[in-house]
Protein backbone atom coordinates (compact mmCIF):
# COMPACT_ATOMS: atom_id res chain seq x y z
CA UNK A 1 0.00 0.00 0.00
CA UNK A 2 1.17 3.36 -0.97
CA UNK A 3 0.12 6.93 -1.50
CA UNK A 4 0.77 8.18 -4.94
CA UNK A 5 0.30 11.48 -7.07
CA UNK A 6 1.15 13.03 -10.23
CA UNK A 7 0.42 16.97 -10.77
CA UNK A 8 1.84 19.58 -12.43
CA UNK A 9 2.31 21.37 -16.61
CA UNK A 10 2.08 18.22 -18.93
CA UNK A 11 1.26 15.84 -16.04
CA UNK A 12 -1.42 14.18 -18.98
CA UNK A 13 0.79 12.71 -21.41
CA UNK A 14 -1.95 13.30 -23.78
CA UNK A 15 -1.13 16.35 -24.20
CA UNK A 16 1.64 15.62 -26.11
CA UNK A 17 0.87 12.28 -27.32
CA UNK A 18 0.99 12.30 -31.50
CA UNK A 19 -2.28 10.60 -32.13
CA UNK A 20 -5.52 9.66 -30.01
CA UNK A 21 -7.91 7.36 -31.39
CA UNK A 22 -11.36 6.36 -30.12
CA UNK A 23 -13.51 3.62 -31.37
CA UNK A 24 -16.33 3.75 -32.31
CA UNK A 25 -15.17 6.93 -33.91
CA UNK A 26 -14.83 10.15 -32.19
CA UNK A 27 -17.67 12.97 -31.76
CA UNK A 28 -16.93 15.83 -34.03
CA UNK A 29 -18.68 18.20 -31.61
CA UNK A 30 -16.63 16.51 -28.36
CA UNK A 31 -13.29 16.13 -29.65
CA UNK A 32 -10.37 13.97 -28.45
CA UNK A 33 -8.73 17.09 -27.43
CA UNK A 34 -11.48 17.13 -24.75
CA UNK A 35 -9.74 14.35 -23.01
CA UNK A 36 -7.03 16.37 -21.89
CA UNK A 37 -7.98 19.98 -22.12
CA UNK A 38 -8.03 20.37 -18.17
CA UNK A 39 -11.76 21.49 -18.29
CA UNK A 40 -14.17 18.64 -17.04
CA UNK A 41 -17.24 20.18 -18.27
CA UNK A 42 -15.97 19.91 -21.71
CA UNK A 43 -16.49 15.88 -22.36
CA UNK A 44 -14.90 14.12 -25.68
CA UNK A 45 -17.80 11.31 -26.51
CA UNK A 46 -17.76 8.53 -28.82
CA UNK A 47 -19.88 9.39 -32.26
CA UNK A 48 -21.99 5.99 -31.57
CA UNK A 49 -22.42 3.26 -29.52
CA UNK A 50 -20.94 -0.06 -29.88
CA UNK A 51 -19.53 -2.97 -27.96
CA UNK A 52 -15.90 -2.82 -26.81
CA UNK A 53 -15.36 1.05 -26.94
CA UNK A 54 -12.00 2.34 -26.45
CA UNK A 55 -9.02 4.77 -26.41
CA UNK A 56 -5.92 4.12 -28.05
CA UNK A 57 -2.84 6.36 -27.99
CA UNK A 58 0.42 6.79 -29.26
CA UNK A 59 2.69 8.71 -26.96
CA UNK A 60 5.96 9.08 -29.58
CA UNK A 61 7.36 12.80 -28.83
CA UNK A 62 8.39 13.29 -32.85
CA UNK A 63 7.66 11.19 -35.97
CA UNK A 64 10.21 8.61 -36.84
CA UNK A 65 13.40 10.09 -38.36
CA UNK A 66 17.19 9.88 -39.01
CA UNK A 67 19.78 12.33 -38.56
CA UNK A 68 19.01 16.05 -37.20
CA UNK A 69 18.58 17.75 -34.52
CA UNK A 70 14.89 17.39 -32.09
CA UNK A 71 14.06 19.59 -29.69
CA UNK A 72 11.12 18.93 -27.39
CA UNK A 73 10.10 20.61 -23.53
CA UNK A 74 9.72 17.55 -21.22
CA UNK A 75 8.67 17.53 -17.42
CA UNK A 76 11.58 17.98 -15.24
CA UNK A 77 12.42 14.10 -13.33
CA UNK A 78 10.04 12.45 -16.24
CA UNK A 79 10.80 8.87 -16.79
CA UNK A 80 11.30 8.07 -21.10
CA UNK A 81 12.16 5.66 -23.46
CA UNK A 82 14.29 6.58 -27.00
CA UNK A 83 14.83 3.74 -29.66
CA UNK A 84 16.53 3.83 -32.71
CA UNK A 85 18.00 1.24 -35.68
CA UNK A 86 20.45 0.73 -37.94
CA UNK A 87 24.06 2.61 -37.58
CA UNK A 88 23.33 4.81 -34.36
CA UNK A 89 24.61 7.64 -33.01
CA UNK A 90 22.90 9.75 -30.45
CA UNK A 91 23.40 12.64 -28.04
CA UNK A 92 20.61 13.84 -25.38
CA UNK A 93 21.37 16.98 -23.93
CA UNK A 94 19.80 19.17 -20.75
CA UNK A 95 19.33 22.22 -22.23
CA UNK A 96 18.68 23.23 -18.61
CA UNK A 97 21.79 22.19 -16.98
CA UNK A 98 24.01 21.65 -20.14
CA UNK A 99 24.67 17.85 -19.03
CA UNK A 100 24.31 14.69 -21.26
CA UNK A 101 22.73 12.10 -20.69
CA UNK A 102 25.05 9.32 -20.37
CA UNK A 103 25.64 5.58 -22.04
CA UNK A 104 23.08 3.18 -21.34
CA UNK A 105 21.15 5.87 -19.99
CA UNK A 106 22.69 6.14 -16.48
CA UNK A 107 22.74 9.42 -15.18
CA UNK A 108 23.87 12.90 -16.91
CA UNK A 109 27.24 14.52 -17.28
CA UNK A 110 29.16 17.50 -18.16
CA UNK A 111 30.69 16.98 -21.76
CA UNK A 112 29.33 15.59 -24.87
CA UNK A 113 29.07 11.83 -24.95
CA UNK A 114 26.49 9.24 -27.27
CA UNK A 115 23.79 8.36 -25.10
CA UNK A 116 23.45 5.38 -27.95
CA UNK A 117 25.85 4.17 -30.00
CA UNK A 118 24.19 1.01 -31.34
CA UNK A 119 21.10 -0.38 -32.53
CA UNK A 120 18.54 -0.52 -29.57
CA UNK A 121 16.48 1.64 -26.64
CA UNK A 122 17.27 2.65 -23.62
CA UNK A 123 15.07 3.87 -20.44
CA UNK A 124 16.40 7.21 -18.89
CA UNK A 125 15.28 9.79 -16.30
CA UNK A 126 15.20 13.15 -16.93
CA UNK A 127 16.93 14.77 -13.94
CA UNK A 128 14.81 15.95 -10.88
CA UNK A 129 13.10 19.62 -10.61
CA UNK A 130 15.79 19.99 -7.85
CA UNK A 131 18.41 19.69 -9.80
CA UNK A 132 16.43 21.83 -13.04
CA UNK A 133 15.08 24.08 -10.74
CA UNK A 134 12.17 24.62 -13.22
CA UNK A 135 9.15 22.05 -13.65
CA UNK A 136 9.56 21.95 -17.58
CA UNK A 137 13.10 21.70 -19.22
CA UNK A 138 13.79 21.07 -23.06
CA UNK A 139 16.03 18.42 -24.23
CA UNK A 140 17.93 18.61 -27.26
CA UNK A 141 18.57 15.02 -29.15
CA UNK A 142 20.97 15.30 -31.99
CA UNK A 143 21.18 11.92 -34.45
CA UNK A 144 24.34 12.39 -36.17
CA UNK A 145 23.49 8.61 -37.95
CA UNK A 146 20.53 6.40 -37.11
CA UNK A 147 17.17 5.38 -38.64
CA UNK A 148 13.65 5.20 -37.03
CA UNK A 149 14.59 7.14 -33.96
CA UNK A 150 11.92 8.06 -31.58
CA UNK A 151 10.93 9.05 -28.02
CA UNK A 152 8.48 8.96 -25.23
CA UNK A 153 7.77 9.04 -22.10
CA UNK A 154 7.07 6.11 -20.09
CA UNK A 155 4.21 5.79 -17.86
CA UNK A 156 2.51 3.50 -15.20
CA UNK A 157 -1.10 4.98 -14.68
CA UNK A 158 -4.01 5.44 -16.26
CA UNK A 159 -7.18 7.88 -14.78
CA UNK A 160 -10.90 7.94 -16.65
CA UNK A 161 -12.13 10.89 -14.26
CA UNK A 162 -16.09 12.26 -15.08
CA UNK A 163 -17.32 9.40 -17.31
CA UNK A 164 -20.87 7.77 -17.94
CA UNK A 165 -19.60 4.25 -18.10
CA UNK A 166 -21.70 1.21 -16.70
CA UNK A 167 -20.35 -0.06 -13.52
CA UNK A 168 -20.67 -3.83 -14.86
CA UNK A 169 -18.19 -3.15 -18.31
CA UNK A 170 -14.58 -4.84 -17.96
CA UNK A 171 -12.20 -2.01 -17.65
CA UNK A 172 -8.41 -2.55 -19.02
CA UNK A 173 -4.87 -1.01 -19.22
CA UNK A 174 -3.37 -2.13 -22.27
CA UNK A 175 -0.22 -1.42 -23.53
CA UNK A 176 1.78 -2.35 -27.22
CA UNK A 177 5.26 -1.76 -29.25
CA UNK A 178 3.41 -2.10 -32.31
CA UNK A 179 -0.01 -0.22 -32.20
CA UNK A 180 -1.46 -3.48 -31.80
CA UNK A 181 -0.89 -5.22 -34.75
CA UNK A 182 0.25 -7.64 -32.86
CA UNK A 183 1.55 -6.56 -29.21
CA UNK A 184 -1.07 -6.40 -27.05
CA UNK A 185 -0.66 -6.89 -23.13
CA UNK A 186 -2.76 -6.07 -20.55
CA UNK A 187 -0.85 -4.28 -17.99
CA UNK A 188 -3.93 -3.53 -15.41
CA UNK A 189 -7.77 -4.10 -14.82
CA UNK A 190 -9.76 -1.44 -12.79
CA UNK A 191 -13.18 -1.29 -11.19
CA UNK A 192 -15.54 1.44 -12.68
CA UNK A 193 -15.87 4.17 -9.94
CA UNK A 194 -17.59 7.21 -9.68
CA UNK A 195 -16.58 10.09 -10.28
CA UNK A 196 -13.43 8.59 -11.39
CA UNK A 197 -11.02 5.66 -10.69
CA UNK A 198 -7.33 4.89 -11.52
CA UNK A 199 -5.41 1.80 -13.34
CA UNK A 200 -2.39 1.58 -11.93
CA UNK A 201 1.14 -0.84 -13.13
CA UNK A 202 3.81 -0.11 -10.42
CA UNK A 203 7.00 -1.42 -12.64
CA UNK A 204 6.17 0.76 -15.00
CA UNK A 205 5.78 0.80 -18.92
CA UNK A 206 8.11 1.14 -21.82
CA UNK A 207 5.78 0.64 -24.65
CA UNK A 208 5.19 3.81 -26.79
CA UNK A 209 1.50 2.90 -27.40
CA UNK A 210 -1.44 2.47 -25.15
CA UNK A 211 -5.01 1.86 -24.95
CA UNK A 212 -8.18 2.25 -22.47
CA UNK A 213 -10.01 -1.16 -23.15
CA UNK A 214 -13.80 -1.25 -21.94
CA UNK A 215 -15.58 -4.47 -23.04
CA UNK A 216 -18.91 -4.83 -23.05
CA UNK A 217 -21.84 -2.35 -24.52
CA UNK A 218 -22.33 0.51 -22.40
CA UNK A 219 -26.48 1.64 -22.07
CA UNK A 220 -25.92 5.04 -23.35
CA UNK A 221 -23.25 6.50 -25.99
CA UNK A 222 -19.46 6.63 -23.23
CA UNK A 223 -18.52 10.16 -22.76
CA UNK A 224 -15.23 11.19 -20.43
CA UNK A 225 -14.62 14.19 -19.12
CA UNK A 226 -10.81 13.13 -18.80
CA UNK A 227 -8.54 10.14 -20.10
CA UNK A 228 -5.16 10.43 -18.70
CA UNK A 229 -1.83 8.39 -19.22
CA UNK A 230 0.67 9.45 -17.00
CA UNK A 231 3.33 8.23 -13.79
CA UNK A 232 2.15 8.45 -10.82
CA UNK A 233 5.03 8.75 -8.36
CA UNK A 234 5.03 7.02 -4.93
CA UNK A 235 5.13 9.94 -1.74
CA UNK A 236 8.12 9.74 0.45
CA UNK A 237 5.73 11.47 3.01
CA UNK A 238 1.75 10.94 3.08
CA UNK A 239 -0.51 13.22 5.28
CA UNK A 240 0.00 12.29 8.76
CA UNK A 241 -3.40 12.39 10.20
CA UNK A 242 -5.32 10.70 7.12
CA UNK A 243 -7.80 13.44 4.48
CA UNK A 244 -10.44 14.94 5.52
CA UNK A 245 -13.34 14.95 2.78
CA UNK A 246 -15.98 17.05 1.86
CA UNK A 247 -18.75 16.93 -0.94
CA UNK A 248 -20.30 20.14 -2.26
CA UNK A 249 -23.13 19.51 -4.53
CA UNK A 250 -23.70 21.50 -7.49
CA UNK A 251 -27.28 23.03 -7.16
CA UNK A 252 -29.81 25.42 -8.14
CA UNK A 253 -32.38 25.95 -5.10
CA UNK A 254 -35.65 28.22 -5.65
CA UNK A 255 -37.79 28.65 -3.14
CA UNK A 256 -41.93 29.34 -4.28
CA UNK A 257 -43.82 31.84 -2.02
CA UNK A 258 -45.49 29.22 -0.47
CA UNK A 259 -42.44 27.59 1.21
CA UNK A 260 -41.80 24.90 -1.79
CA UNK A 261 -38.28 24.28 -2.02
CA UNK A 262 -37.09 23.10 -5.42
CA UNK A 263 -33.49 21.84 -5.77
CA UNK A 264 -32.20 21.22 -8.99
CA UNK A 265 -28.91 19.32 -9.70
CA UNK A 266 -26.65 20.68 -12.28
CA UNK A 267 -23.78 18.10 -12.12
CA UNK A 268 -23.50 14.29 -12.80
CA UNK A 269 -22.21 13.89 -9.10
CA UNK A 270 -20.66 16.06 -6.57
CA UNK A 271 -17.32 17.73 -6.57
CA UNK A 272 -15.39 16.65 -3.88
CA UNK A 273 -12.51 18.95 -1.78
CA UNK A 274 -9.37 17.02 0.21
CA UNK A 275 -7.78 18.41 3.17
CA UNK A 276 -4.07 16.83 3.55
CA UNK A 277 -2.43 17.97 6.95
CA UNK A 278 1.16 17.88 7.05
CA UNK A 279 3.63 17.41 9.33
CA UNK A 280 6.72 16.60 7.52
CA UNK A 281 10.44 15.59 7.51
CA UNK A 282 13.14 17.13 5.39
CA UNK A 283 12.91 15.47 2.42
CA UNK A 284 9.14 14.83 2.70
CA UNK A 285 8.49 18.40 3.11
CA UNK A 286 10.55 19.07 0.10
CA UNK A 287 8.64 16.72 -2.02
CA UNK A 288 5.37 18.47 -0.87
CA UNK A 289 6.99 21.77 -1.71
CA UNK A 290 8.63 20.77 -5.37
CA UNK A 291 6.71 18.49 -6.37
CA UNK A 292 2.75 19.13 -5.44
CA UNK A 293 2.98 22.95 -5.03
CA UNK A 294 5.38 24.48 -7.15
CA UNK A 295 4.85 21.85 -10.17
CA UNK A 296 0.71 22.58 -9.50
CA UNK A 297 1.44 26.71 -9.57
CA UNK A 298 -1.15 27.11 -7.04
CA UNK A 299 -3.81 25.60 -8.76
CA UNK A 300 -2.78 26.48 -12.44
CA UNK A 301 -2.53 23.22 -13.17
CA UNK A 302 -3.92 20.11 -12.23
CA UNK A 303 -2.78 17.31 -9.52
CA UNK A 304 -3.86 13.85 -9.31
CA UNK A 305 -3.89 12.09 -5.19
CA UNK A 306 -4.48 8.74 -5.14
CA UNK A 307 -4.53 7.62 -1.59
CA UNK A 308 -4.31 3.99 -1.12
CA UNK A 309 -2.79 1.93 -3.97
CA UNK A 310 -4.40 -0.89 -3.51
CA UNK A 311 -8.11 1.01 -4.28
CA UNK A 312 -9.15 2.49 -7.47
CA UNK A 313 -10.29 5.90 -5.89
CA UNK A 314 -8.78 8.97 -6.88
CA UNK A 315 -8.90 12.66 -6.75
CA UNK A 316 -8.24 14.99 -9.30
CA UNK A 317 -8.42 18.69 -9.04
CA UNK A 318 -6.09 21.67 -8.83
CA UNK A 319 -4.96 22.74 -4.92
CA UNK A 320 -5.76 26.32 -3.78
CA UNK A 321 -3.76 29.48 -4.62
CA UNK A 322 -2.95 29.34 -0.66
CA UNK A 323 -1.01 27.76 1.63
CA UNK A 324 1.36 27.94 4.69
CA UNK A 325 3.90 26.23 6.09
CA UNK A 326 4.45 26.43 9.95
CA UNK A 327 8.11 25.42 11.23
CA UNK A 328 7.63 23.34 14.42
CA UNK A 329 10.58 22.48 15.02
CA UNK A 330 14.64 22.84 13.57
CA UNK A 331 13.81 19.58 11.24
CA UNK A 332 9.73 18.99 11.23
CA UNK A 333 7.21 22.23 9.44
CA UNK A 334 3.53 21.43 9.57
CA UNK A 335 1.48 22.77 6.28
CA UNK A 336 -2.10 22.15 5.23
CA UNK A 337 -3.12 21.82 1.60
CA UNK A 338 -6.60 21.57 0.17
CA UNK A 339 -7.07 20.37 -3.42
CA UNK A 340 -10.82 21.07 -4.92
CA UNK A 341 -11.77 18.89 -7.89
CA UNK A 342 -13.84 20.99 -10.61
CA UNK A 343 -17.58 20.46 -11.50
CA UNK A 344 -17.78 17.38 -13.91
CA UNK A 345 -20.73 17.64 -16.97
CA UNK A 346 -24.13 16.32 -16.47
CA UNK A 347 -24.93 13.55 -18.39
CA UNK A 348 -24.83 13.70 -21.99
CA UNK A 349 -28.22 12.06 -23.63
Amino acid sequence: MAELYAAGENVNLLERASAITLSPAVDSLFPTANLYDGRLTRPTRHGSNAANPSITFDLAAFAPQGAGTVERWVRAGERRRITSSGTTSITVQNLATKKFLQFSGVGWQTGSVAALSSPGAISYQVESLAVCQSPMVKLQIVITSGTSVTDWPRWNGLIVFGHQLDVGLVCEMRSSTDNFSGSNVLEATGAILQPGFVMWAPSGIASRYGRLLLTGTNQVIPWYACVMPCWLETALQAADIGYEEKTRESQVRNESDFGVVNVFNLTAGGRRSLKLSFRANSPGAAEIRNELVWRSRGGAYPAAIMPRSDEGSVYLGRFTDEWGVKRAFLETWDTDLFLAEDAVVAPLT
